[in-house]
């Protein structure tokens, strides 16, 4: 994947820089593929192709932050142009940012155990609904035992009409 990146040149405590197209994975001071600029850092002096800048990021050459704000000054636009802002986190905003994922994790945990009562709430509402295994249990020996009166009163009244059916026979 090709950079555009600065590589520094000029005297010790003297720097100057060229703006180079490399491969990203070559040494800062290794083989570029072509120079597009210069710039100079005491005097602000910069020196850019444009167009060769905006041909290797069309191709898909990303520059480095420091880069893309030289091109950003040198009015530039692409998309390719993206400044990233670094900033230091005070030790205020580092404990308000620990207060707030430590309320919003017991917010998450206090949801889970309403959702937990709830629940519970809700199969012991079906339990409740729900005759229990006992209940069943008498509900089905009662319907057996009445259905045994219902058979011995049956053969009972057989019997009765077999005698009568004899006692009229006779």
């Amino acid at each position: 994947m090709l950079t555009i990146r600065l590589r520094r040149t000029g005297k010790k405590k003297k720097p100057s820089y060229r703006i180079v197209v490399a491969d990203n994975r070559a040494p800062i001071y290794g083989n570029y593929i072509e120079m597009i600029g210069t710039y100079d850092p005491f005097t602000k002096a910069i020196i850019l192709d444009q167009k060769k800048a905006l041909s290797f990021m069309d191709q898909g050459a990303k520059p480095t932050n420091t880069v893309s704000k030289i091109f950003q000054n040198q009015g530039l636009k692409h998309k390719s142009i993206v400044i990233k802002k670094f900033r230091a986190v005070s030790k205020k905003e580092l404990e308000a940012q620990k207060a707030q994922e430590e309320a919003e994790k017991a917010k998450v945990q206090a949801e889970k155990e309403a959702a937990k009562v709830a629940f519970e709430q809700q199969v012991e509402a079906e339990k409740a609904a729900q005759p229990s295994s006992e209940e069943k249990l008498q509900q089905a020996a009662d319907v057996v035992i009445q259905e045994e009166k219902a058979e011995e009163q049956a053969k009972e009244e057989t019997k009765e009409e077999a005698k009568v059916e004899k006692k009229t026979e006779e």
